[in-house]
């Protein structure tokens, strides 16, 4: 019996006016470079057009081993079907999931899926911040080219959600669920320097990787109750986002800053506020959830983020009783004793001097987002917490 696991994933999300997207692709190839987790020698993609309102045309989708600057592999080169078909439709409001590929990859082996559009395909179902740079051609099929005769390149994911790979019977999936601090923002561009990467890299070379892959379900901006903006709040697309991937055995969540922090700013209003008991409560919600499904919680305390965007426009995301909100959270997420295990970011984190902000050795820079030695440090620290779980 087959038995598959998720290997990498980008959360689909909508486009945002906020963010300056790219209207759409027209007769061009987009090539996506990404890591995955666990490695395996058949993959199957999932691609996502969950908040598009048009169908779109996939001409042509190749996946091959990575090389550098957005070349691949010639000799890995494998084309990719649907249902049987190589041009397929994608459904407006609907993912879609190729049949098996055939290709050997490592762990943390990184591939390059390329995506023909022969027709006009607007961007409204992407994943703004990866962190990654995606490729995008002049004119033309070059899905099956080795090398890509590169327009422009941005670095957002394009209708790619999700990578999985067979696995031997007992492969699970640890999906890490959050906001911008879990997909990576302020982290080195392809440097795969997100902490659920370094948390990858760690699992492989203590050799535990083999039975368990790692994915990024990180949204920035993301909230766990407030769905405008940024994507569908964490109660919403838990299903989506965790319960829909197979053989799933943990999840953790760090997400609740961006409820604290948005609203009083020039993102949201006051009216947005959440009271710390309704957070605690959708906790209680997505913990229930998750045991329904038989998979174990990790909840992460919320890192310091005094002085975030301090002297910019963005000031207001940090105040005082902001912080006596993050502070009363955390203190719920260590006590309560309601998840399976706790990963204390906070104590990480934060500057021994002034344990509001954080260490500036692990500031990327704005007060809120680490830098790729923060990751690293979480990585670190929710290993520990992680091992627990890992005996059964």
């Amino acid at each position: 019996m087959e038995h598959w696991i998720g290997s990498w994933s980008a959360s689909p999300m909508n486009v945002w006016p906020g963010d300056a997207v790219l209207y759409g692709f027209h007769q061009q190839t987009v090539r996506q470079v990404l890591r995955l987790s666990r490695g395996g020698e058949r993959l199957r993609l999932r691609l996502s057009n969950e908040y598009g309102a048009s169908p779109i045309r996939i001409g042509a989708a190749t996946v091959a081993l990575a090389a550098s600057g957005g070349a691949v592999d010639p000799a890995t080169m494998r084309c990719v079907t649907f249902s049987g078909e190589r041009q397929i439709i994608l459904a407006p409001g609907a993912p879609l999931l190729s049949d098996p590929i055939e290709l050997k990859v490592a762990d943390l082996g990184q591939i390059a899926i390329s995506l023909y559009f022969p027709d006009f395909a607007p961007i409204e179902t992407y994943h703004y911040e990866a962190q990654q740079t995606a490729y995008i051609s002049e004119f033309g099929d070059f899905a099956g080219a080795s090398e890509l005769p590169v327009q422009q390149t941005s670095t957002s994911r394009y209708f790619l959600s999700a990578v999985m790979v067979e696995s031997g019977p007992g492969g699970g999936s640890l999906v890490c669920l959050g906001d911008s601090i879990t997909d990576g923002f302020g982290s080195t561009v392809d440097g795969n320097a997100r902490w659920p990467d370094r948390l990858a890299e760690r699992l492989a070379k203590s050799g535990r990787l083999s039975g368990i892959s790692v994915l990024n379900q990180g949204i920035g901006g993301n909230r766990v109750l407030v769905s405008r903006a940024r994507g569908a709040n964490a109660l919403a697309r838990f299903d989506r986002d965790v319960l829909s991937f197979p053989n799933v055995k943990w999840v953790s969540v760090l997400e609740g800053i961006n409820d604290i922090g948005w609203p009083e700013t020039m993102l949201a209003g006051g009216q947005e506020a959440v009271a710390v008991e309704s957070l605690i409560s959708a906790y209680r919600q997505i913990i229930a959830r998750a045991r329904l499904n038989g998979i174990k919680v990790l909840l992460g305390t919320l890192p310091p983020f005094g002085g975030a965007f301090e002297g910019q426009p963005l000031r207001t995301f940090y105040a005082p009783t902001k912080e006596r909100d993050r502070q009363a959270l955390n203190a719920w997420i260590r006590r309560s004793g309601e998840a399976d295990a706790v990963v204390d970011f906070e104590r990480a984190l934060a500057d021994p001097a002034n344990p509001s902000r954080l260490l500036s050795a692990f500031d990327c820079g704005d007060g809120l987002h680490p830098s790729d030695d923060g990751y690293a440090e979480m990585a670190r620290v929710f290993e520990q917490a992680f091992e627990g779980l890992l005996v059964d």
